[in-house]
C-alpha cells in the first residue's frame, strides 16, 4: 500500500489542479460603492434591499444607484466581469475576434441536406426565416434551404472578415473576456496546493525508485553482470546454430528460458552498470543489448504462433547484437 501512496497523491493533485483551472475566472468581481460615483459597470446579481425593494442584475452602477446603495448601508457590490461580455464592432476592425452570436449573410442561402439532425436552434432558425421543415424521426426528410449565416463562436480570420464584407455586413457582435488577474482567481490556493502535492509525490516516487534499485541490485556487481551478458550471448549463439533442426515448440522453450534467465537478471541489475561504469559505457552496452533482446522477444512470439522460420530469422539477428553487447562491456 505504501508504494501506491505517491500515485494516489498524483491523482489527487491532478484532480485539484483540474478543478482550480475550471475556476480560472469568476464572471463577477467586487467593487466598492462611493456615493455619487458613476461606474461603467453592471450588477452581476439582484440586490435585496428590503421586502419590497430590489435592484435587478444588469442595472448600471450609476451615480444615483451608488448614492442610494450607500444610504442603505451597502458598501460593496458584485458587478459583471467583464462589464460588457458582448460588444459590437465594425467588421473592418473584427479580425481576430470571436462571434458572440450567429450573423446572417444578406442575399446568401445554404441548403441543408436530407438526414440532417433537427435541434431546437435549427427549428428556431427555420421559423425566423419562414421555412417549414420536413422532419421524420428528428432528421430532415427533405433538403431545406435557409438564409446562410456564420455560426456563433466562429473565429474571424482574414477569410471570414472578407466573407462578411462581401455580404455587406457592417458590424458584428463579438465576445469580450475579462483579463486574468491572480487576485480574482478563486482557484489559486487549490492550484498552489496541487503543485505542492505533486512535488511531494514526485519526491516520494524518486525515493522509492532509488530504494527499489538498491534492493534489486543487492549482491549484484560488474562481475555478475559480465557473467550474465556472456551467458546470454553464448546461449543465444548456441541456440541459433541448433535452431535449424528444432521445431517451433522446442525453440519457444529455449528462448523462454533465456529471456526469463540471464536476460531478465541483466535488466534487473543494469542500474549497477550505469552507476559503476558511467553513462557512456552504459549506452554502449545497452544499445546492442536492447536490440538483441527485442529480437529474442520476436523469436519467442513467432515460435508461439508456430512460425519456426520467422523465429530462426529473429534468433540469427539477436546473436550478433548480444555478442556486440558482451564485447562492449567494460573490462
Amino acid at each position: 500500500m505504501k508504494k501506491r501512496i505517491p500515485d494516489l497523491l498524483l491523482i489527487l493533485a491532478t484532480a485539484m489542479a483540474a478543478l482550480s483551472a475550471s475556476s480560472s475566472r469568476r464572471p463577477w468581481k467586487e467593487v466598492g460603492v462611493t456615493p455619487g460615483e458613476d461606474h461603467q459597470e453592471f450588477l452581476a446579481f439582484d440586490i435585496k434591499l428590503g421586502p419590497e425593494l430590489e435592484v435587478e442584475r444588469g442595472r448600471r452602477l450609476d451615480a444615483e444607484l451608488t448614492t442610494n446603495l450607500d444610504a442603505l448601508g451597502v458598501h460593496t457590490v458584485r458587478v459583471r466581469n467583464p462589464a460588457t461580455p458582448v460588444v459590437t464592432v465594425p467588421v473592418s476592425e473584427s479580425a481576430g475576434e470571436v462571434l458572440a452570436m450567429p450573423v446572417f449573410l444578406p442575399g446568401q442561402i445554404e441548403t441543408l441536406p436530407k438526414g440532417r439532425l433537427v435541434d431546437g436552434s435549427l427549428k428556431a432558425r427555420a421559423e425566423e426565416a419562414g421555412v417549414t421543415l420536413s422532419v421524420t424521426g428528428g432528421k430532415l426528410s427533405q433538403p431545406a434551404t435557409l438564409p446562410k449565416r456564420m455560426r456563433e463562436s466562429a473565429f474571424l480570420d482574414a477569410a471570414a472578415v472578407e466573407t462578411l464584407q462581401a455580404a455587406g455586413v457592417q458590424e458584428v457582435p463579438v465576445k469580450r473576456v475579462a483579463p486574468f488577474e491572480w487576485r480574482h482567481w478563486s482557484g489559486r490556493w487549490a492550484f498552489l496546493l496541487s503543485i505542492f502535492v505533486m512535488g511531494f509525490a514526485v519526491i516520494l516516487k524518486r525515493m522509492q525508485a532509488d530504494g527499489g534499485s538498491t534492493t534489486t541490485s543487492a549482491g549484484v556487481d560488474l562481475e555478475t553482470l559480465r557473467a550474465l551478458i556472456q551467458e546470454l550471448s553464448e546461449a543465444s549463439g548456441a541456440l541459433t546454430e541448433r535452431a535449424a533442426g528444432m521445431t517451433a515448440e522446442e525453440i519457444h522453450a529455449e528462448v523462454d528460458s533465456i529471456l526469463l534467465g540471464p536476460a531478465y537478471a541483466f535488466v534487473e541489475g543494469r542500474a549497477v552498470l550505469q552507476k559503476a561504469a558511467g553513462m557512456s559505457a552504459f549506452a554502449l552496452v545497452m544499445d546492442p543489448f536492447s536490440r538483441g533482446e527485442r529480437q529474442l522477444s520476436r523469436a519467442w512470439s513467432a515460435s508461439v504462433d508456430d512460425h519456426a522460420e520467422e523465429a530462426r530469422a529473429s534468433l540469427a539477428k539477436a546473436a550478433p547484437l548480444l555478442q556486440a553487447a558482451k564485447d562492449a562491456f567494460p573490462s
